[in-house]
């Protein structure tokens, strides 16, 4: 009876060895298999805003040259295709913010080159206001992504963008500059407006400092 139960001792033992590995090796196989597949997504994701950075770099070039057509003759086009071509692009750029970090070199640099894009649409949009007789709201958005600033200019950033969906894009237009850019335009801008506070909302000329609710930047628009 003692060598049976020793038998039955060592058969158990056995068992619970062979469970303990089997569970080892599947939870290993089950890390190896994430690991592959991490590496897979991350690389497909790189792929991806690589192809995505090359692609901007086209539109952007586009949208300067149309936009530099447009302001040859600024009553006589229709200025949606560029609007939503410079919407697409600030699309792109807030993904590649996303997964790259707002810090990234080569992002920064996209966002100076749309940055300046965008200076020259306001001005163009600002222009055909004026002379085309044309009903419109135009918005200049500082903000930074700067510790101190960065939680009240995305709360800003987020009421402008739903602002704009709700009134629509030909009737309240708005032009996020990153001030830590350091771009001449961007710190010109800032003079000619008087900005000493970060985020500010100019709107059609009206200063707005700091965070301003929806309802409240909606009721200037329309009065």
């Amino acid at each position: 009876m003692a060598v049976k139960s020793e038998r039955k001792g060592e058969l158990k033992k056995t068992i619970d060895s062979n469970k303990y590995a089997a569970a080892f090796a599947i939870s290993a196989l089950l890390l190896i298999i994430g690991i592959l597949i991490g590496n897979y997504v991350s690389s497909s994701k790189i792929k991806t805003i690589d192809k995505m950075e090359n692609d901007l770099k086209f539109e952007m070039m586009s949208i300067e040259l149309q936009d530099l057509l447009y302001q040859q003759s600024p009553c006589s086009f229709s200025i949606t295709p560029l609007e939503e071509k410079l919407e697409d692009v600030n699309s792109k750029i807030a993904f590649m913010e996303f997964h790259l970090g707002k810090k990234d070199s080569n992002l920064l640099e996209l966002k100076k080159y749309y940055s300046l894009l965008e200076a020259k649409h306001f001005l163009l949009m600002k222009t055909r206001k004026n002379n085309c007789n044309l009903n419109y709201s135009l918005a200049l958005f500082f903000y930074s992504n700067n510790n101190s600033f960065i939680a009240e200019s995305e709360r800003q950033g987020y009421v402008l963008d739903s602002l704009r969906d709700e009134l629509s894009p030909q009737k309240f237009k708005v032009y996020p500059f990153d001030v830590d850019l350091n771009l001449d335009i961007i710190k010109d801008l800032e003079a000619l407006n008087n900005i000493t506070e970060i985020p500010t909302t100019v709107l059609d000329g009206a200063v707005f400092i700091g965070f301003h609710s929806k309802d409240e930047l909606r009721k200037y628009i329309l009065s």
